[in-house]
């Protein structure tokens, strides 16, 4: 199995998008909710679209930490699921999203988030 886009609903937010890997592993996931899978599903259109020209943005969440985010247009599209200990696997991580964002499978099943 490869990695793939799974939606998820969350009370307070909506639904969200995540990008999984093969092992279920959280690499990327949207910034926002969305009010419905349909627009959840163009949010996920708009990443793929956006994956060759989305402006990488790697930046500092703490001293000692790093994240990415993608920024198309006038916001971010996608951000980093978790934090990093050096800039450089933020820059691999963001480089691994984009990689597999592009032919990753949608599954349109919204599941419940923990919350």
């Amino acid at each position: 199995m490869t990695a793939r886009f799974e939606f998820y609903e969350r009370a307070c937010a909506g639904v969200t998008w995540r990008l999984l890997s093969s092992n279920n592993r959280d690499l990327g996931r949207s910034g926002v909710g969305f009010a419905d899978v349909d627009a959840c599903l163009r949010a996920v259109d708009e990443v793929r679209a956006a994956a060759g020209e989305a402006e990488p943005v790697i930046h500092r969440v703490s001293r000692l930490a790093w994240a990415w985010r993608l920024e198309a247009g006038p916001g971010a599209v996608a951000v980093a699921s978790r934090a990093y200990q050096r800039r450089v696997q933020a820059q691999t991580a963001c480089d691994l999203f984009l990689r597999l964002a592009v032919e990753a499978p949608v599954n349109t099943d919204v599941r419940q988030a923990r919350a």
